[in-house]
């Protein structure tokens, strides 16, 4: 066997399986994602929960070609015309360094190039140059750059500057990150004794990056409520809030709850968080995740905070964590990408800036106003944030050190996909004036 294939080899019965169910899977997948909009790893989880009967090896090689399809599709679909299964396998061999022995079984049985190998740990440009070379006969005309891996529209608004390394970042799997509710080092002493790896980020002690795909309730079994699962991104939303004993505050799209809970954590469980969202199961999610980790004086309430009436009451923290285009998800959710379009992200801008309108008649005199999107689109960050202050005299920006480099910022701060690594975040922190 080749020495970059896999050499634990599988049952020939195995490996049929795997190709049919690609076979037959991917084109249903596919119709769902970009027809209907339906998000690839909640179909994923929705088939694997009803066919019980796939073992952990089948459940991998699922994600690996599910993911991997979508990853890569803007080359090896949109522009080399490759059919599902092929598409799959070549999406594959770019993303890993060994080829699954599945797939290198259906390199016997399909018309592709010879010489096709696992390239995974080669730079995106590598990556661009060999796919070209591999198909250079049968691509014709057509060029492969990196922007065919976006949708139709990114770079209208997206930095220029940042296009090509966002994109390179986006064909890139990022770890899982975990917040550590206790000294950081007994997790990554507990992973470690089962075998697994965890880094403590260098300046955010409580960061921990683990590797993506495994069961961290099973290998933490012992360290259940001592930690969150929640992306260093996400993480530096509270840092920036930065709440103090004592205080009240309103997580206005609050989801599940993860950044309700760091506010809790951060203030040492002296203080309170009202937790509202338009979403009644997420607060319902929420309540079980505070039950679990012991914290208290998490109040939930349905709220629709750009069309309902502001509340009369005011806090002296207010964290608009508000629904976005979802653009710097993209490395961890590789499908997103054929989900949106230049017009959503134009549409989700007009709904955070009715978001913010509201929470300001909220604030206290004196108080704080976190604004924090998942995404690199300059609609929904920098130019929400001139628009903002041009419409509130009274708020301005609160300049904050970032919490991954300690530098100092002028209250707002793009953390890039490569700056953890992980998803990508901008937050901006203003104060009201009074």
């Amino acid at each position: 066997m080749d020495n970059n294939t896999q050499s634990n080899a599988l049952p020939e019965k195995v490996v049929r399986r795997h190709l049919e169910l690609i076979k037959e899977l991917l084109p249903e997948f596919e119709s769902q994602v970009m027809e209907e909009g339906r998000p690839a790893d909640a179909m994923l989880n929705h088939y694997l929960r009803s066919h019980r009967e796939f073992g952990s090896r089948d459940r991998r090689f699922l994600a690996l070609a599910l993911f991997s399809y979508f990853r890569w599709r803007g080359w090896t679909v949109d522009r080399l015309g490759l059919d599902h299964a092929e598409a799959s396998l070549v999406g594959a061999l770019l993303d890993t360094t060994e080829i699954h022995p599945s797939f290198a079984a259906m390199l016997e049985q399909v018309s592709l190039p010879t010489g096709l190998e696992a390239i995974g740990d080669r730079s995106l440009a590598e990556k661009r140059d060999t796919l070209a070379a591999w198909f250079s006969e049968s691509a014709g005309s057509k060029s492969i750059e990196f922007v065919h891996l976006m949708p139709e529209g990114f770079e209208s608004v997206m930095d220029p500057e940042a296009i090509d390394r966002s994109i390179a970042e986006f064909q890139q799997r990022p770890p899982a990150w975990i917040r550590s509710r206790i000294d950081a080092t007994e997790l990554t002493n507990a992973l470690s004794e089962r075998g697994k790896s965890g880094r403590i980020h260098a300046v955010v002690k409580e960061a921990i990056a683990v590797e993506s795909g495994i069961s961290l309730v099973h290998e933490l079994s012992e360290h259940v409520g001592q930690f969150v699962v929640q992306d260093i991104a996400s993480q530096c939303v509270g840092l920036i809030a930065n709440p103090t004993s004592g205080e009240d505050w309103w997580d206005c799209c609050a989801g599940a709850g993860g950044k309700s809970l760091h506010l809790m954590d951060l203030m040492n469980q002296d203080g309170k968080v009202l937790a509202t969202d338009i979403r009644s199961e997420a607060l319902k999610e929420l309540k079980k995740r505070a039950r679990r980790h012991g914290i208290r004086n998490i109040r939930t309430q349905p709220f629709n905070a750009a069309i309902d009436e502001p509340f009369t009451k005011t806090f002296d923290g207010i964290v608009v964590d508000a629904p976005c285009s979802g653009w710097g998800t993209w490395a961890r959710n590789p499908d997103a990408r054929w989900r949106t379009s230049r017009k959503d992200v134009l549409q989700c801008a007009n709904r955070q800036q009715k978001i913010l309108n509201n929470a300001t008649w909220c604030v206290k005199p004196g108080g704080i106003l976190v604004y924090a999107v998942c995404t690199l689109t300059r609609p929904e960050t920098e130019e929400i944030v001139m628009n903002f202050l041009d419409q509130h005299p009274d708020f301005k920006l609160d300049p904050f050190r970032n919490p991954l480099t300690g530098e100092l910022t002028n209250g707002q701060q793009q953390i890039w996909p490569w700056d953890a690594p992980g998803d990508a975040m901008f937050i901006a922190r203003f104060v009201k004036e009074g």
